[in-house]
């Protein structure tokens, strides 16, 4: 999945962008919006999104502008206006492409294609590349991780649970943020053995410290402090028995 932003002063463009994408691109999902630069540019920090759809004309700052504020874009940029005459310097600025306002379905998901296609051939490749950086940090307690733009420092404590999605891991962090990497989920359980995480189900690891609850039973399951329900693998049920005494009571 293509995770994007948009970054539209006008609501009824910001609206109609994200309903194309939903309804003609498959493979992308909108995970923020913003109305201006300056939150543009805090969603991106926050969100860490692989592709985003940058109006230029806006209010007190242009989409250029923001561009400004990263020294080496950890992502892919289409630039959207109503002006033409941007589009050469879009170029200039290797941005994956450019869409005239009002914008055009077919374009749209051409854009899209050549995002994907950029990836084919060099994904598996790059995954190796930056697994070679991989590695556990437990004296500051961080995790380096691969993603698509390259590789980010977690906090371990900042991290509530590991998900394995298909090919792909989500980390399910604190202030509702979720990251995905290319690294597998088998990978992340070698690197962070004797820390807080455990394995709980064949495609999910949780941090105990973030554990409120655990439920035993037929259908076991597992509650964090943020009321969020994990299913508990029956194959690890003995396991988590065992090691109930680092469970809050």
């Amino acid at each position: 999945m293509i995770r994007s932003i948009i970054v539209d002063d006008e609501p009824r463009a910001r609206s109609l962008l994200e309903n194309l994408i939903n309804n003609y691109c498959d493979n992308v999902e909108i995970i923020a919006t913003a109305n201006d630069v300056l939150s543009g540019i805090k969603m991106i920090n926050l969100h860490q999104p692989d592709l985003i759809f940058l109006d230029v004309q806006m209010p007190n700052y242009d989409g250029f502008s923001l561009l400004d504020q990263f020294e080496d874009h950890p992502f892919k940029f289409v630039f959207t206006t109503a002006y033409e005459e941007y589009a050469q310097k879009a170029l200039d600025l290797n941005a994956l492409g450019y869409l005239l306002k009002p914008i055009d379905i077919d374009e749209l998901v051409k854009i899209v294609q050549k995002y994907e296609t950029s990836l084919v051939g060099t994904m598996e490749d790059r995954s190796v590349e930056l697994e070679k950086h991989i590695k556990l940090n437990r004296e500051k307690g961080t995790l380096v991780i691969p993603r698509v733009s390259g590789l980010l420092n977690l906090k371990l404590d900042d991290i509530l649970f590991i998900k394995a999605e298909g090919r792909k891991t989500d980390f399910y962090c604190k202030e509702d943020l979720t990251l995905t990497s290319n690294i597998s989920l088998k990978k992340c359980e070698a690197l962070l053995r004797r820390t807080s995480f455990i394995r709980i189900h064949k495609s999910t690891m949780v941090n105990l410290k973030h554990i409120k609850r655990y439920s035993k039973g037929r259908d076991s399951y597992i509650a964090l402090y943020n009321d969020k329900m994990l299913d508990v693998g029956k194959n690890y049920k003995e396991y988590l028995n065992n090691i109930t005494s680092y469970f809050p009571k």
